[in-house]
C-alpha cells in the first residue's frame, strides 16, 4: 500500500516551520522557485524539523526558464548542492521542475531532455507540465526513462494524464488567484478531491509514496484543504490545533504560496 505524504505549499514567518511540522510530515518549498536556498538556511530547516519530516523543493526558475544553458547549469548545481544536509538527514523528498503553460512540445523537448539528464538519478524528480501538447507517448517515454513523476496538477486550464512513470506520485492542488483571504475554507472542491482519490486508487497502486500538496487558493485555506484531502483518502487527518503555542494561536492561517515571500531568508 502506498504511503501518503500530505502537506502545504510554503509557510510564513520565521517560527512557522516548527509549528507547521507539529501538524504535517511534509512541505513543498515554493520559495526555491524564485531563489535557491543557501546551505545555511537548509541546515537550519534540517535542524528545526523532526526525524522523518520531508521537504519537497521546486527547482529555481532560472533552470526551467533561463535560455542561457551555462547559467541554468550553474544554478542547478548550486541548488542541488545546497540540499545536502536534508539528504544526509533523510528529509529530502522530490525536487520539482515546474514549467509554465507557455512551455510546449515539441519546441521545449530538447530543454526537457537536457534537464532530465542533468539531475542525478539519486534525486527523486517530478515534472510539472501545463500544456496539452505534452500528453503524448513520446513524453511519457522520456519521463519513464528517467523514472521522473509527472505532476498530477489540479490547476485551471490543464489536466495532466494520470501517468505513473516513477516509484512515487506527486499531486498539486492549485487554485486561481481570485481569493484574497486565506483564513477558512471558501470553496467546495469535494468533486476534485474525490477524483484525485480515484486516481490514486486506480493508477498509483504500484508506487511506494504519494505526495500531495495544496495551496491556499484551491479552497481558501491550505491546511484545511489538506485535512479535507486526508479525510477523502481515509488516511490520518492532521490536527491543525497542534500548531498552537498559546491561546489565540489555534490555526495555521497564512500558509501557502501567498506567504512564500515571507519564508525565512538568511
Amino acid at each position: 500500500m502506498s504511503e501518503y505524504w500530505l502537506g502545504c505549499s510554503g509557510w510564513a514567518y520565521e517560527d512557522y516551520l516548527e509549528r507547521y511540522a507539529r501538524v504535517f510530515r511534509t512541505v513543498e518549498v515554493d520559495s526555491s522557485f524564485y531563489r535557491s536556498p543557501t546551505p545555511f538556511l537548509v541546515r537550519r530547516w534540517t535542524d528545526r524539523t523532526p526525524v522523518g519530516f520531508r521537504f519537497s523543493f521546486k527547482v529555481p526558475r532560472d533552470v526551467t526558464h533561463e535560455s542561457d544553458e551555462a547559467k541554468a547549469a550553474s544554478v542547478l548545481a548550486q541548488f542541488l548542492s545546497a540540499l545536502a544536509p536534508l539528504r544526509a538527514a533523510g528529509k529530502l523528498g522530490p525536487v520539482v521542475l515546474q514549467f509554465p503553460a507557455s512551455f510546449r512540445a515539441p519546441a521545449g523537448t530538447d530543454r526537457l531532455c537536457r534537464l532530465l539528464g542533468e539531475i542525478p538519478a539519486e534525486f527523486h524528480l517530478a515534472v510539472e507540465l501545463r500544456h496539452g501538447s505534452w500528453w503524448t507517448p513520446a513524453t511519457r517515454a522520456l519521463l519513464d526513462g528517467r523514472r521522473a513523476a509527472l505532476v498530477w496538477s489540479v490547476i485551471p486550464g490543464t489536466e495532466p494524464p494520470p501517468w505513473v512513470t516513477g516509484d512515487f506520485v506527486y499531486a498539486r492542488l492549485v487554485g486561481d488567484r481570485a481569493l484574497t483571504r486565506f483564513d477558512r475554507i471558501q470553496r467546495d472542491r469535494t468533486p476534485d478531491l474525490e477524483r484525485m482519490r480515484a486516481r490514486f486508487e486506480d493508477e498509483a497502486r504500484s508506487v511506494g509514496a504519494i505526495y500531495g500538496y495544496a495551496n491556499n487558493h484551491f479552497m481558501g485555506y491550505g491546511p484545511g484543504t489538506v485535512a479535507a484531502l486526508a479525510t477523502t483518502l481515509g488516511t490520518s487527518v492532521p490536527d491543525l490545533s497542534a500548531a498552537a503555542r498559546s491561546p489565540g494561536q489555534q490555526t495555521l492561517a497564512g500558509l501557502g504560496p501567498d506567504a512564500t515571500a515571507r519564508e525565512e531568508r538568511f
